[in-house]
């Protein structure tokens, strides 16, 4: 357990040192998707699913009554998104594209709703090794720097070919610190790839 305290408190230090250096002064309308139970500080509008089952939140409510910040009840499963285009500053979504149906799409409907935003998902070839993540996680991640565009792989066809591997405790806790993060403007490409294709 205290693997995992300490795991999140370096993972949301890194990314906060990324979020402060992106946001800028007059940016207003800061958004976080998926916020689940635990915001992130710099966002004034929360977005996220309450019918929705997420293991990972362990049977914790989400607060919709935070002072100063405003909650929209939304399946990110569901488009179009009920936002106007280019209505968030900045939009932040850590640890969410992972799991929905049509990662794709949402970077679609993240890019019309949006100016700039950050992403943050499991970096592919460390989400291979940790087990659990296979009975929650629908896509593996990627960047491809050279075309700046996040790539998603179907992780039960990459697993019928490469199941994950028994590691132990404290490898498991390194490989979890080796997390995608993406900070975009205007549009965040996105595009689904074979497993047999990946070149990265």
């Amino acid at each position: 357990m205290i693997f995992f305290f300490l795991m999140q408190r370096i993972l949301n230090l890194k990314r906060n040192a990324i979020l402060r250096a992106s946001l800028s002064e007059g940016m207003r309308q800061i958004g976080d998707f998926g916020c689940g139970h635990y915001p992130n500080r710099f966002a004034n509008i929360l977005v996220d699913d309450l019918s929705s089952k997420d293991e990972q939140r362990g049977g914790l409510a989400i607060d919709q009554t935070q002072p100063g910040r405003e909650f929209h009840n939304i399946d990110l499963n569901v488009f179009p998104y009920p936002f106007p285009d280019k209505h968030f500053d900045f939009l932040i979504c850590s640890h969410v594209l992972e799991h929905l149906n049509d990662p794709v799409q949402t970077c679609r409907e993240f890019s019309r709703i949006a100016r700039k935003g950050y992403i943050e998902v499991p970096f592919y070839s460390a989400d291979l090794f940790v087990k659990n993540n296979d009975l929650i996680h629908n896509w593996l991640c990627a960047y491809d720097q050279k075309d700046k565009k996040l790539k998603f792989m179907d992780r039960k066809k990459w697993l019928s070919n490469f199941p994950p591997q028994r590691i132990n405790i404290f490898l498991r806790f390194l490989l979890q610190l080796d997390n995608l993060a993406v900070v975009w403007t205007d549009a965040l490409p996105a595009t689904y790839v074979e497993f047999q294709s990946v070149d990265l």
